[in-house]
């Protein structure tokens, strides 16, 4: 069931009873996704200008677009940026759920999973209480970065790009390292991270759901049984094993040189 800004929405809000009318008419799907540097440019001089829509969200972006059959045109936004104030049909951008006549969210999280994190394998830290009072690496955004200042009672410092926080925590910026269990998991598996080590347990992800536009109340259905269609059919975990796939890729490029200079 729809529910907190749905349920406030009378019929005279509704733009059509079509999901996505405006999108159909225009005949292409726009959605506001978070922005990051352009992941094959220099590792230790990134253009911060030249930013390209953020890997996991894009991917969710493409399946409502081809459930809906419609190409798929991106906006980059910041992480608070509503579809209203960018234009677009459908927001993809880490919104905690909010009662706003201006967004219709879908009420099933689209964030999955669980996070882990690294620390040195030799060093002081032993424990997440260890960590009171120091700094965590997190890019942007991470989902698990809420729970891990909560767990450890550390300050995180929040990085452009996944690939940011890794290199920052390997230069010894932070205490801890948090990303995603799956991609934690295959840095441990290469040879430049035997140093290192996780801590025992898992962080929880910050729920985050989908908004459409507000009158969109049909739109918003749409994405609600997708995302429990993503959820059933376990394809959250694709994708994110897709990305943690990829992290792990361009983490062993910049630590052998081999990214374009």
């Amino acid at each position: 069931m729809l529910c907190v800004a749905l349920s406030s929405l009378s019929i005279r809000d509704r733009e059509d009873d079509r999901p996505f009318a405006a999108a159909v008419a225009r005949g292409a799907l726009i959605v506001a996704v978070p922005s990051r540097p352009a992941p094959t440019l220099n590792v230790g001089k990134v253009d911060r200008f030249a930013r390209v829509p953020d890997g996991f969200a894009a991917a969710l972006a493409q399946d409502i677009g081809r459930r809906v059959g419609l190409p798929v045109t991106f906006v980059l936004a910041g992480s608070r940026d509503a579809p209203n104030a960018t234009k677009a049909d459908i927001a993809i951008t880490g919104h905690g759920f909010a009662d706003d006549r201006a967004l219709a969210y879908a009420p099933t999280a689209y964030t999955s999973g669980h996070g882990m994190a690294l620390v040195l394998r030799h060093g002081t830290v032993r424990a997440w209480r260890n960590l009171a009072g120091s700094t965590v690496c997190a890019s942007r955004g991470s989902p698990f970065a809420r729970d891990a200042a909560r767990r450890a009672r550390a300050n995180v410092r929040e990085y452009d790009r996944p690939l940011d926080a890794l290199l920052a925590f390997q230069a010894g910026e932070c205490a801890a390292l948090v990303d995603d269990e799956l991609a934690i998991r295959k840095l441990l598996k290469q040879p430049d991270w035997a140093y290192y080590r996780s801590l025992p347990g898992t962080l929880d992800a910050a729920p985050a759901y989908i908004a459409a536009r507000g009158g969109d109340i049909e739109g918003a259905a749409f994405i609600e049984r997708t995302v429990q269609d993503w959820r059933r059919q376990r394809w959250l975990s694709t994708v994110r094993e897709d990305q943690a796939t990829q992290l792990a890729f361009d983490m062993f490029n910049a630590q052998n040189d081999l990214y374009c200079h």
